[in-house]
């Protein structure tokens, strides 16, 4: 920001703005985003003086892995009592969609299935064009929309180099069942997620994965990943599925570091996990082929999650009790989330369905 902006108070996301008055700053994961830059850059040191300072009233995380992720980063250093007692977790919002469940009287005969997500690798565009041609080969009647520029290999950090463990998957994209649209607006793409049965977020590493709320808000349950943010978002059997891949401390997936990612080694195992997470997310599947019931259960939980946890409803109010608690505050005092005012959201949707019947009936 220009040091002469004149806000009286700021609220931004991933970013971090030198020369406000007053700040809350939301992150996805790191906290600064200091990619590439050393621990004693200038800037490094510039952006961690901003967040520490009485200005950054509060840092809030948009899930509980970020919150873990951020203390990770500075435990150990003088920062880090300062940035713990401003962190507080607000999950991500979302408009709800208008046009009710447009699967409402759908014979489920034929499941469509849909990803969406630029970094194909990454995100999980492997896995889901393997659940297409897997069932090609098995006879099952399943249609895969692949939403993606394709972004891949070696220009993601996380994914193998080698050009020949991409093209494979590639080729998959012109099977039968796979229909690949390099972009769509945000508006066709959740309309398509939402006369889909099923959003396929298999990723391998994500901040947050914001097709998973999207979807729900347009009734339909996503297949993920148990890493990282979903499975705050996902109650497994009942909103989705959440298909297992090993996690460490923070819920990251255990794997090779990513230095290694030209080996071999590395690349084997890429392999192999799209092959078990496509194997487990059909093993789902399967059984709700022409079965509309219990997939109207599921459709009916995904929406009512979106409701009570991802609505923009929902969290207005909580945006603006907090802005104006904030907006009262002395910079002359440190900064300190009060645990009831500043209520973090939930870690886990099971709390949802504690009492709700099956689909909500």
């Amino acid at each position: 920001m220009q040091p002469c902006d004149g806000s009286d108070f700021v609220h931004v996301v991933n970013r971090i703005p030198f020369g406000a008055r007053k700040m809350i700053c939301s992150f996805e994961s790191h906290i600064p985003r200091k990619f590439g830059l050393a621990e004693d850059a200038i800037l490094t040191r510039m952006m961690l003086n901003e967040i520490t300072s009485n200005r950054c009233r509060r840092l809030v995380g948009m899930s509980h892995f970020a919150k873990r992720t951020a203390l990770a980063m500075h435990e150990g250093t003088p920062a880090y009592d300062v940035i713990k007692a401003k962190m507080m977790v607000q999950h991500p919002n979302v408009e709800l969609g208008r046009e009710g469940d447009r699967l409402k009287d759908d014979d489920a005969s034929r499941l469509v299935l849909t990803f969406v997500g630029g970094h194909f690798v990454r995100k999980g565009g492997c896995v889901a064009v393997r659940i297409a041609e897997k069932a090609i080969e098995q006879g099952l009647p399943i249609e895969v929309n692949i939403i993606s520029s394709l972004k891949a290999g070696k220009d993601v950090w996380s994914d193998p180099t080698d050009p020949d463990f991409l093209k494979k998957y590639l080729d998959l994209l012109n099977l039968p069942n796979v229909n690949h649209e390099p972009g769509l607006p945000n508006e066709k793409a959740r309309e398509l997620m939402g006369k889909s049965h099923f959003t396929l977020l298999p990723t391998f590493e994500d901040t947050f994965g914001f097709s998973a709320i999207e979807s729900m808000a347009e009734y339909t349950p996503v297949i993920g990943t148990s890493v990282c943010a979903l499975p705050e978002v996902i109650y497994h059997g009942r909103n989705g599925y959440l298909l297992h891949l090993d996690q460490d401390e923070l819920g990251e997936w255990v794997r090779p570091d990513k230095t290694e990612r030209h080996t071999e080694a590395y690349t084997r195992i890429y392999h192999d996990t799209i092959e078990m997470l496509a194997d487990e997310a059909l093993e789902y599947l399967k059984p709700l082929i022409g079965n509309p019931e219990a997939l109207a259960a599921m459709r009916a939980d995904a929406r009512y999650t979106a409701e009570q946890m991802f609505s923009a409803e929902v969290a207005g109010p909580r945006w603006d009790d907090l802005y104006e608690r904030v907006s009262r505050e002395s910079v002359r005092t440190p900064a300190v989330c009060d645990p009831v005012l500043d209520q973090s959201s939930p870690e886990s949707p099971a709390f949802l369905f504690e009492d709700r019947p099956v689909g909500g009936i």
